[in-house]
């Protein structure tokens, strides 16, 4: 059996890079992304896109990206797509990695169980600036023993799970992303782009940020602690006929008025049929409905930081003093 030597914390200096220059000399952070058989390859490819952006906007590399990994190349979990991987878990490592990011998959849970990966992951943590998982990869970070008493998040679908299998743990299930000290934790799939884009901000400065936010076409940058799963997809899925042409059709106008007549009329039913049918429903009334779906729109406007709050108010029919703070 391979012995492994003992590891020991190594002090590590790095700069801090805000509002980047476009000309002049740089600090480079290297990021180091964890890949397995079975990850998930957009927890590999939004971040990694985002970060390449960034050093576009920036016209000089700043971010310096590497795949770190068990085997020469692997497979991910979305039909059996094969990646080169550039550096093996056994070679030694010339540079520390600023930023280490694991990604999730199904493939995670077997990964817990390799003790290279595990041996990996503690000796990288012990000289990393950040420590990053996206979506299940909290589970590889877990089983590490990283992760124990910090506030983390993982997928609304697995986050169960990861709160039965490390109690210690503090599982913020709703949250996009969570940031305890050094480690992030993400809820996976595009909140891995939201990680990226705050973790630019947090290098760069948040013009750079939007910048990059800009060019993958995001459309509402997301803050942690934004729901996962928001009031308008709840609605949605239970909007079946006879409600999703109404729900359709106040997304599209927030700002309209929306009495509850005209919402009668466009769900073609009498005004008392609505109200009885859309509470049972939704479980709560039309108006209480509109007026989340209103403010969670706010949240969202005032969040990403390009309206001023009276432009907000009107964009999304709410009074100026309902509009949330940013």
């Amino acid at each position: 059996m391979h012995e492994y030597p003992p590891l020991k914390v190594i002090k590590v200096e790095v700069a801090v890079n805000k509002c980047v220059p476009k000309t002049g000399e740089i600090a480079p952070i290297h990021i180091g992304f964890l890949v397995f058989p079975g990850f998930q390859p957009i927890d590999l490819s939004g971040p990694w896109q985002a970060f390449s952006t960034a050093n576009e906007e920036l016209g000089q590399p700043l971010y310096l990206l590497a795949t770190y990994g068990p085997s020469a190349d692997v497979s991910t979990s979305d039909g059996g797509l094969r990646i080169f991987v550039e550096h093996s878990l056994e070679t030694l490592i010339p540079q520390r990695l600023h930023t280490v990011i694991v990604p999730g998959g199904f493939g995670v849970y077997h990964a817990a169980q390799d003790r290279n990966i595990q041996y990996w992951l503690k000796s990288q943590d012990l000289s990393s600036i950040r420590t990053c998982s996206i979506c299940t990869g909290a589970f590889l970070l877990a089983s590490a023993g990283l992760l124990e008493g910090h506030l983390v998040t993982t997928h609304w679908r697995a986050a169960e799970q990861l709160r039965q299998a490390f109690p210690s743990l503090d599982v913020a299930d709703e949250r996009i992303f969570c940031e305890s000290g050094k480690y992030w934790t993400t809820a996976g799939v595009t909140a891995g782009i939201d990680l990226a884009l705050a973790l630019i901000e947090r290098d760069c400065g948040p013009l750079i940020s939007q910048q990059v936010a800009r060019r993958l076409l995001v459309y509402l940058r997301r803050h942690g602690d934004q729901r996962q799963y928001s009031q308008t997809l709840r609605m949605q899925d239970r909007a079946g006929m006879p409600f999703q042409k109404l729900i359709e059709q106040i997304e599209k106008d927030l700002a309209w008025s929306w009495s509850v007549d005209e919402m009668a009329a466009v769900s073609n039913m009498s005004r008392r049929t609505f109200q009885r049918k859309f509470k049972k429903c939704f479980g709560v009334s039309s108006v209480e409905a509109l007026k989340a779906l209103r403010l969670e729109k706010a949240q969202l406007l005032m969040a990403a930081g390009s309206m001023s709050k009276k432009e907000v108010a009107r964009q999304v029919g709410l009074q100026l003093i309902d509009v949330p703070d940013k």
